[in-house]
């Protein structure tokens, strides 16, 4: 078989990339790797998609690069202070493990006098000497404990093929070179609601331009190419300031961190909690005075927490609206803007999906075999006046002290008076990009379940057509018990494992 006369196209069930003659184009066969029936479709002609995309066009809608975004002097020393600021904040921390370790063992030393007497006197004057030692002992060690915990495991995303996905691939360099930020390493796809550019291997990749591109596919499912085009200019508009990136990449590391100290639970704390609760006699005393001396510890962690928060909040704002200035200026004002009220709208569908969900899981252990699918489903059932409440509120909101990202309302605001027209209006559906978006979509789909949720898969009834799926249930954005699900954080999904 020539080269001339063979497609290639990838299995529908398991991924697997198939070489076949022209002639069998869409035709169904058994997949040599998985053995289950797909449709042979090549990668040029996705049976997703009403017509096939083309390099030439899709590069020759990029009229022109955008010029940088000007940062201010003292906006990079701002930033410089802030960073230096929230490295000393761990640095207190470690001189509060030493100052906590130091009474500890003056306890310790100098006062055994305490103890001593006879009878219940000397039981009294022991357990006095020895519960404060425990809580000293159980100070430091809740307190060192954090230092040498492991980062939580997040789910390997899906690395995309270059050869594979060429269109995608030449969609971002085409970014890239218009935004003038460094190319990413490695593309990969996840089942969220987002895009993110960051460094490949973490502080590894700090002084290096080695990022990687996660982009969720069902952003890219319900946006169009010059919405997604501005959002991923926003991204890669980060690293174009690469010495604020890095130092923004400290603040949120350091943030991170101590969320992780004031808030992770592990079963040494789930130890301690039942022995409190559990225990008898002099031990549960001991064991309540290591509670309080831990949270002591915590509440202390935690105002150095909001101290470096609220510092370095000011900063991240304006780290965001740098990179707004790179999405206004590819896509233009009122892309921008729809692609908000557009992203708004979804994430709202997000939430009635998952609610959805976990009904159909908890009641027969039913689920979504494309995810992607299925939001698209969701979204095509909200009512045009459902629709226009949702964008209206979306600007209501206003910045608050401590928020990461400014307000919808302010970003707009913005937008809108730049004016700018951009450089970039391809209007077709996102998804054209990829290929074979529906053989990714529930790959996703499936990672996300088992390693995201903690489903198993196996024992899931996954269906494969997104009529059988139950209709998500109609319901006003203002309720309460929507808006207050919304604003907790992990409130998504949680199944019940079987």
């Amino acid at each position: 078989m020539s080269a001339a006369d063979s497609l290639k196209g990838s299995c529908q069930q398991c991924g697997q990339h198939i070489q076949f003659p022209s002639e069998l184009a869409g035709s169904t066969i058994d997949c040599p790797a998985c053995g289950q029936g797909t449709e042979l479709f090549p990668f040029e002609a996705d049976p997703g998609t009403s017509a096939t995309l083309g390099d030439a066009e899709l590069l020759k809608a990029f009229q022109q690069p955008i010029p940088r975004s000007r940062v201010s002097v003292v906006y990079q020393i701002g930033l410089v202070f802030v960073a230096i600021a929230m490295v000393i904040l761990p640095l207190l921390y470690l001189g509060l493990i030493a100052l906590a370790g130091w009474a500890t063992y003056h306890w310790a030393t100098d006062f055994t006098s305490v103890m001593g007497g006879r009878g219940r006197v000397a039981v009294f004057r022991f357990g006095a000497y020895v519960a404060p030692l425990f809580a000293g002992v159980a100070l430091v060690f809740f307190m060192v404990k954090p230092l040498f915990a492991r980062r939580p495991q997040h789910a390997q995303p899906l690395a995309l093929n270059p050869g594979a996905e060429p269109l995608l691939f030449a969609f971002v360099s085409r970014i890239c070179e218009t935004v003038g930020a460094p190319y990413p390493t490695r593309i990969d796809v996840d089942c969220n609601l987002n895009a993110a550019a960051s460094f490949r291997r973490g502080f590894g990749s700090f002084f290096r331009n080695d990022l990687v591109l996660t982009l969720g596919l069902p952003l890219v499912a319900g946006l169009q190419m010059n919405q997604l085009a501005g959002i991923l200019a926003h991204e890669f508009g980060h690293f174009t300031q690469g010495f604020g990136m890095r130092l923004t990449y400290i603040i949120r590391s350091v943030n991170f961190w101590f969320a992780r100290v004031v808030y992770e639970r592990d079963a040494w704390d789930v130890a301690l909690q039942e022995w409190a609760e559990e225990g008898e006699g002099g031990s549960v005393f001991i064991a309540w005075v290591a509670q309080i001396a831990v949270w002591t510890s915590r509440q202390l962690l935690k105002l150095l927490m909001f101290f470096g928060h609220g510092v370095g909040c000011f900063m991240l704002r304006q780290m965001e609206y740098d990179a707004d200035s790179y999405e206004i200026k590819l896509a233009g004002s009122e892309v921008y803007e729809a692609c908000a009220r557009r992203v708004h709208v979804l994430d709202h569908v997000s939430e009635r999906a998952y609610k959805t969900m976990r009904v159909g899981w908890n009641n027969n252990r039913e689920l979504p075999e494309d995810f992607c699918a299925y939001l698209d489903r969701v979204d095509s059932q909200i009512e045009s006046t459902h629709r226009a409440k949702l964008e209206d509120r979306m600007g209501l909101r206003k910045t608050g002290v401590f928020d990461t990202h400014p307000s919808d309302g302010d970003r707009i605001r913005r937008a809108r008076l730049a004016n700018e027209p951009g450089v970039f209006h391809l209007d077709r559906p996102a998804r054209e990009l990829l290929c074979c978006f529906a053989v990714l979509a529930k790959q996703v789909t499936h990672l996300h379940y088992s390693d995201d949720l903690g489903i198993p898969v196996e024992l899931a009834k996954l269906m494969p057509l997104v009529r059988a799926m139950p209709a998500a249930p109609e319901q006003s954005p203002l309720a309460p018990d929507e808006a207050q699900v919304a604003s907790l954080p992990g409130s998504r999904l949680k199944f019940r494992k079987s």
